[in-house]
């Protein structure tokens, strides 16, 4: 479940919030899987195999949408990448709380078992 990261958010200009969520990532012309650690209408914390350059653009898919970025640092897998526009809270919040649902319904087939 998505939760708002305490401790570090008051240095930062938007609240960021944890979450794990699937998604894709377009660099160099190539997409690839890649996971969402945290997210902000600024910006976004994500996990890639094979994560691309510092300061390269990248495109990431967040929700429907499709946002430029640039990779900002990278650490190992480990990238944080800075949107060229950033999202509203509306969007960031539909994000959120579409991982909540499936997260539900994923621990509601857990207990049928």
């Amino acid at each position: 479940m998505a939760s708002r990261i305490d401790g570090v958010h008051h240095l930062r200009s938007t609240p960021r919030y944890k979450l794990f969520q699937p998604t894709e990532m377009s660099a160099a012309g190539e997409t690839r899987r890649v996971h969402l650690l945290n997210l902000s209408t600024s910006g976004a914390l994500i996990y890639a195999a094979d994560p691309p350059p510092l300061g390269s653009s990248i495109r990431v898919r967040c929700g429907v949408h499709w946002l430029s970025a640039r990779v900002a640092w990278r650490n190992q897998r480990r990238l944080g990448v800075a949107f060229a526009q950033a999202m509203s809270d509306a969007d960031v919040g539909l994000i959120i709380a579409v991982e909540a649902a499936a997260l539900a319904v994923a621990s509601r087939r857990t207990a049928d078992l």
